[in-house]
């Protein structure tokens, strides 16, 4: 007790003293707790990333108007580590008694046939098309069509508020004196990824479908395009090099596109930014081990005259260091809290601006950045006590190894 309360009377009589020690440890703390904990945001990142961009890959026939057999896209399926799939039927077709969207300012004339027809897709499970998937696409009401929807189709915003439809209407759709009619069952808002010269061209006057309800217009139960899902983003790879390895597929007559390099940078970046924190970390554990070493060296050096009164008066070498150590201690409890203000709030900014960046360069759902664990700060700030600790030995041991008789020697 008595250690205490020396601590506590040299802490406060040397106020100059304290604050500069407490400024550097601030300093210290801060630092760590901003790299530790901009670190696990960025473990979060990585998370989100992963989750929220489909490792996958598509194949379709190199021909303008070719198709997948359907033999070759579910032989695809069948293979281990397919997460999920989605076939795909595309066409062109009318819709009687509906008026499209213009494509106003294109300047381009077409023939009426033509510009009065509105692109069909039919998918296994809509939500898995690249439009929405890439968040070109919202869907706004309703609900996405999935693998038992029959006879069902979701339609454009500006569409169904030019034609007045709402989820539950009909709706018919003719090609080529084929007509299937499908009910609306959702309704999605967006622009497509590039810019629209035809009318089917438009997101506004796309039609999506059931895939049943597309190849009834097209007449031909084939594929325009067959995509699969990976469990894991590192698995694509391994997935893809086996797809090309089945036997009787004829891959000059197929392209198969993956979409590994649309989140690989993303990834590689965050674990680029990663290491750099990681060696932030290092540099500034030991930028402050030097540097507070050295102010302590000077601490101790003026506390010669203190020291051998101490001594002198028979206080041992150990309750001297104790009673050091206990300054120190008091000092960096208060300079740990001013550091997990000043450190939570810049570490807030940098992974809010590095997530949205991400969020927005990568179009996928915006990631929240959830506070550090309690674990990540109780992690720093045991960095930090290491930290003053060493510089407390390495500041304290050149005196201490000399005996009492030396160090008084000195004040002689």
């Amino acid at each position: 007790m008595t250690i205490i309360k020396r601590a506590w009377t040299a802490v406060t009589r040397k106020r100059r003293r304290s604050l500069t020690i407490a400024l550097i440890m601030t300093l210290i703390f801060t630092l760590l707790i901003g790299t530790l904990t901009v670190q696990q945001t960025m473990a979060q990142l990585k998370q989100s990333v992963e989750r929220n961009i489909r490792a996958g890959f598509s194949i379709a026939s190199k021909q303008p108007s070719g198709e997948v057999p359907m033999d070759i896209a579910q032989r695809v399926q069948l293979l281990d580590k397919v997460k999920a799939h989605n076939f795909q039927s595309e066409t062109t077709a009318g819709l009687p008694g509906k008026q499209l969207i213009d494509t106003a300012g294109s300047g381009v004339q077409l023939d009426a046939n033509v510009a009065g027809e509105a692109k069909v897709t039919g998918a296994t499970q809509s939500n898995l098309l690249g439009e929405f998937t890439g968040r070109f696409y919202q869907l706004e009401q309703g609900k996405h069509l999935g693998a038992n929807d029959q006879n069902a189709a979701l339609v454009h915003k500006t569409f169904a508020e030019k034609n007045d439809i709402k989820p539950g209407d009909k709706l018919d759709i003719t090609k080529d004196g084929r007509r299937v009619t499908v009910t609306v069952m959702g309704i999605f808002s967006g622009k497509g990824e590039k810019p629209a010269v035809l009318q089917s061209d438009m997101a506004e006057n796309h039609l999506i479908t059931n895939l049943a309800a597309a190849q009834l217009l097209t007449g031909s139960k084939q594929l325009t395009r067959a995509t699969y899902f990976a469990e894991h983003p590192h698995q694509l790879k391994s997935l893809t090099d086996r797809t090309k390895s089945l036997p009787n597929i004829d891959w000059k007559k197929f392209s198969l596109t993956d979409n590994g390099a649309a989140f690989a940078g993303v990834l590689q970046n965050i674990a680029g930014i990663q290491n750099i924190l990681t060696i932030a970390t290092i540099g500034a554990a030991a930028a402050g081990l030097a540097v507070l070493s050295l102010v302590l060296v000077f601490w101790v050096r003026g506390r010669l005259h203190e020291i051998g009164i101490l001594l002198s008066i028979g206080t041992s070498k150990r309750q001297i260091i104790g009673q050091f150590l206990a300054e120190l201690a008091i000092i960096a409890a208060v300079s740990s809290v001013f550091a997990l203000g000043v450190g939570s709030v810049a570490s807030s900014q940098i992974s809010t601006a590095l997530t949205a960046q991400t969020d927005q360069s990568q179009r996928i759902e915006k990631t929240v950045v959830q506070a550090a664990p309690i674990a990540t700060y109780l992690q720093a700030f045991a960095f930090g006590y290491v930290v003053v600790l060493l510089s407390a030995i390495a500041a304290t041991a050149p005196i201490m190894r000399q005996s009492p008789k030396q160090i008084l020697a000195k004040l002689s």
